[in-house]
């Protein structure tokens, strides 16, 4: 069987992957047109942008609430998210007023594009598929998972494009894009049903480790969390400011609309996800961080010429390179996540991993909006390229195959070599 199939899991596993891959189409609907919806409404750029970023401040508030997934399972977590989630596509089909669109943005984190991952949740759900699996096995359901969400995310930014085909014009009027919270909506239910129907057998970890040994590990896992920390702060305002209202910037720049951004949206998510397929390859033959930098290094370069393209055709080329390379190592990275701290602390490891990136990811839109409408156009790509330089670097030294302690049980022994 091959390693990478669905059928190498349990049923279990495979719900979750199923799950993943019916958040993203919801996902990919509203990253692809939500922010366009806001435009032809009437809302400017830095009026999107705090909408996109109200939703990444709550995020952070719920995150907090991960590390007691450790304790209590990851089920209940992803059961409340997908509700709330479905709930907020229900209010904004029925009720599409301002007031409505701001609140349900914010709760379900609507145009954020998080290819298919559970809001402030993702690590938890992360934590659910690893669990029970040896670490040869995290790679490959992890880059599964993150492919299946490439997928999921190219299949709904391609429905994203009916309310410009629909029009046969660039400028759709608001109207038009009734449609996309309905189709949002049902694929989230799809989604809560993959969740409600997987069990979550949340294993007791009992400590192998004498207090002394239990210590070292610790201090080892501990300073592993302090630099995944840093790292993602960086990672988040690059992002923040280069990521959420990329649509947007299509349209102001080019006078591109729905019609022409979603399919070039839906390419790059089919060929992040065959990326992500070639990354889990790759590191076989040279380990996690000899793919993810050479990978993500590339992609910066693509981000770098994508705002400084003279006309669609090229921005669009570089666009897609670098969604395509920076998606691909999503699976490759959490991998990298997984194995610095054991499975008792992974929901906490997850809290300090969204935390220390939604907070600045959540001021980067309105920052990015503003500067927009000021006309600086490329301004906000090449200060998220810069952010994202500084984090490639900082990771590479910090987690490389050769400094990283691993904390899975077996590593006892080397946490007391690194106490003595």
């Amino acid at each position: 069987m091959h390693p990478h199939s669905p059928r190498r899991f349990d049923a279990d596993k495979r719900l979750l992957l199923g799950a993943r891959f019916f958040r993203s189409i919801a996902q990919g609907i509203l990253a692809a047109d939500f922010a366009l919806y806001l435009r032809a409404s009437g809302w400017n750029g830095a009026q999107i942008g705090t909408v996109l970023g109200s939703g990444l401040a709550l995020a952070v508030a719920l995150t907090l609430l991960a590390a007691t997934s450790d304790r209590f399972g990851r089920k209940p977590f992803l059961v409340v998210y997908e509700t709330l989630y479905a709930l907020s596509c229900l209010a904004a089909t029925l009720a599409p007023s301002a007031f409505v669109l701001f609140a349900a943005a914010v709760v379900g984190g609507f145009g954020r594009g998080a290819n298919g991952a559970a809001g402030p949740f993702g690590a938890i759900e992360k934590a659910w598929l690893t669990q029970g699996l040896q670490k040869d096995g995290w790679t490959a359901v992890l880059s599964l998972n993150a492919t299946l969400g490439f997928v999921g995310m190219a299949f709904g930014a391609g429905l994203g494009a009916l309310p410009g085909w629909l029009h046969h014009g660039s400028a759709v009027p608001a109207g038009n894009y009734a449609l996309i919270f309905p189709l949002a909506l049902l694929a989230s239910l799809a989604c809560l049903t993959c969740i409600v129907l997987a069990r979550d057998r949340h294993p007791v970890e009992r400590l192998d480790a004498a207090p002394e040994q239990e210590r070292a590990i610790r201090q080892v896992e501990n300073r592993n969390l302090r630099n995944l920390g840093l790292v993602n702060l960086l990672q988040g305002t690059g992002i923040g400011l280069s990521g959420p209202l990329v649509s947007y910037w299509f349209a102001v720049r080019f006078g591109l609309g729905p019609a022409q951004i979603a399919p070039v949206m839906a390419g790059g998510f089919l060929a992040a996800a065959a990326s992500a397929q070639l990354g889990a390859r790759l590191t076989a033959d040279f380990g996690l961080m000899r793919t993810i930098v050479p990978l993500r290094a590339a992609a910066l370069l693509a981000l770098v010429l994508m705002p400084l393209a003279p006309n669609p055709a090229l921005a669009i080329s570089a666009y897609l390179l670098n969604k395509t390379l920076n998606r691909g190592t999503d699976g490759l990275r959490a991998s990298v996540t997984a194995g610095l701290v054991r499975n008792r602390r992974r929901g906490f490891a997850g809290a300090v991993t969204s935390i220390s990136r939604q907070i600045p990811r959540s001021i980067g839109p309105l920052i990015a909006g503003t500067m927009m409408d000021s006309g600086w156009l490329a301004a906000p790509f090449l200060l998220g390229a810069a952010f994202q330089a500084a984090y490639l670097y900082l990771y590479q030294s910090k987690f490389d195959d050769r400094s990283k302690a691993q904390t899975e049980p077996h590593a006892v022994a080397s946490a007391n070599r690194v106490r003595g």
